[in-house]
């Protein structure tokens, strides 16, 4: 059977009752996942932010350092910077309700996905977690992963702060909210889509069949919540992400598969016509908002072609 769009009055509740069942990070025996199907063919990311996907329901199976691990409901996925893992999801995977958590400074984005045969769109547009709640919830990450820790305390503390995040979301979805908030974080969500995404695979109309909303109200939507275009925001989000990986020593072909063209000569075309050479600190992504609101191989080798800036 498959899943239903969660109720939103039923949805504050259902967050803060969520429990951790089981954490699958850096640490975790790599015996207790397998190696990709031949029939499998993972598309794959990394990048510089932390972030977790917990299971809320459906079974399926994810790549995650190199390895191929099964979920189920209660499973929560941490996964460090650069850390390689899905993207995207398989014509198979059906039936999902996943939250995504990000630390996107100086927020934590929520994303809660509706997967149906591969396709997923979004079952509710969280309130991102500012202020103190972020201070709080990276600090707290940051301990759970410092080294000298055995890896049963890390894990639960990896838990802490997954079913913090889910209390505070809760919290935050039990207040009332007007038109102009549900519009402010509908904004919200589409630009924390294309950071989360780094621009990949951020099309209008994919951004349409994710949020559901036609993409004439939602271009019209943002450029008048901040005066940009949406794809200004996925250049800036693509031209932030090429800025983080090079300074990891990436090179030209992992940051092109990255970022999702074709070729290593695309990302090279694309680069030439920026008009400018990418500068050592750029404008965050999240610029689209209001001062309320702002199948490939994984990704390891640091080898590969290189194009002029």
């Amino acid at each position: 059977m498959k899943n239903s769009p969660p109720k939103t009055d039923s949805l504050p509740l259902r967050l803060a009752e969520a429990r951790v069942r089981r954490v699958v990070f850096s640490a975790t025996p790599a015996a207790e996942a397998s190696s990709a199907r031949p029939e499998e063919a993972w598309a794959s990311d990394c990048h510089a932010q932390r972030e977790m996907l917990f299971v809320l329901e459906g079974r399926s199976r994810f790549l995650y350092r190199d390895r191929v691990w099964n979920l189920a409901p209660g499973t929560l996925v941490a996964i460090d910077a650069w850390e390689v893992h899905a993207f995207g999801y398989h014509a198979e995977d059906d039936g999902l309700l996943h939250l995504w958590l990000g630390l996107h400074p100086p927020r934590m984005t929520c994303a809660l996905l509706q997967v149906e045969r591969g396709r997923y769109r979004s079952a509710a547009h969280l309130n991102p977690l500012a202020g103190s709640a972020f201070d709080f919830l990276s600090r707290q990450w940051d301990e759970a992963m410092a080294e000298d820790r055995a890896p049963a305390l890390r894990s639960a503390l990896l838990a802490g702060v997954a079913e913090t995040a889910m209390h505070a979301a809760a919290l935050g979805e039990g207040q009332r909210r007007t038109p102009a908030d549900a519009a402010n974080g509908l904004v919200d969500f589409i630009a924390d889509f294309i950071a989360r995404q780094h621009g990949r695979d951020c099309s209008l109309s994919r951004i349409e069949r994710v949020t559901g909303y036609s993409r004439v109200y939602l271009a019209h939507l943002c450029r008048q919540a901040r005066g940009k275009t949406i794809g200004e925001a996925i250049t800036e989000a693509r031209r932030r992400f090429v800025e983080e990986a090079m300074a990891q020593g990436l090179k030209q072909r992992t940051i092109s598969e990255a970022l999702g063209f074709s070729s290593p000569s695309a990302f090279c075309l694309w680069k030439r016509r920026q008009g400018r050479p990418i500068p050592q600190r750029l404008q965050s992504p999240r610029s689209l908002l209001p001062e309320t609101m702002a199948a490939k191989k994984p990704l390891p080798s640091t080898t590969g072609s290189s194009c002029p800036s």
